[in-house]
């Protein structure tokens, strides 16, 4: 049996090398989300929501960096979803957690009653004809930083239309 020769900077290397980032296991995605089963009860929720209402949101979606510079959630979409039973579960299981932001539960009346709208330049954002009722409105405010990476995530909040009565959402706080 032949001896490998290996010299004491190549120990030193591969040393750090598995201290620094080889023993490291990527981050494992957690499963997706399990849905309630759809029913007429819960479905029966959406109907006040896609009627057409007389009250309005408006706002504005942006992060402050740590170096005190401002992201503007500028060209991003915005959704409202109706905070229905399902609107909670999905806000719960999905809405707010960025690994799952793009899934939706598997409810017509979901679909049919989210709304969106696409930020402006300065991240403001506005929808009009909203049936009076609480929603969630969600935005994506994210930043590249060299060597680092994507940064920033979701912001959002659950906001209350009446109506007839402008509301509005300063969304600048990752979802909790």
């Amino acid at each position: 049996m032949k001896h490998l020769k290996v010299s004491y900077r190549t120990l030193i290397g591969l040393s750090i090398a598995l201290i620094v980032g080889g023993c490291a296991m990527p981050p494992v995605a957690p499963p997706p989300p399990v849905w309630e089963a759809v029913s007429p009860d819960r479905e029966a929720e959406y109907l006040p929501y896609q009627e057409k209402g007389t009250g309005s949101l408006s706002g504005q979606a942006f992060l402050a960096q740590k170096n005190g510079g401002v992201v503007k959630g500028a060209g991003n979409q915005v959704l409202l979803d109706p905070a229905t039973s399902v609107g909670n579960e999905w806000w719960g299981k999905a809405g707010k957690r960025w690994v799952f932001r793009m899934l939706t539960p598997p409810s017509p009346g979901f679909a049919k009653a989210r709304r969106t709208v696409t930020a402006d330049a300065d991240g403001k954002f506005k929808f009009t004809g909203l049936p009076a009722g609480r929603y969630f409105v969600r935005t994506e405010v994210t930043w590249d930083v060299v060597y680092i990476g994507p940064q920033g995530g979701l912001v959002g909040q659950m906001i209350d239309i009446k109506e007839g009565e402008n509301s509005e959402a300063i969304l600048n706080q990752m979802t909790q």
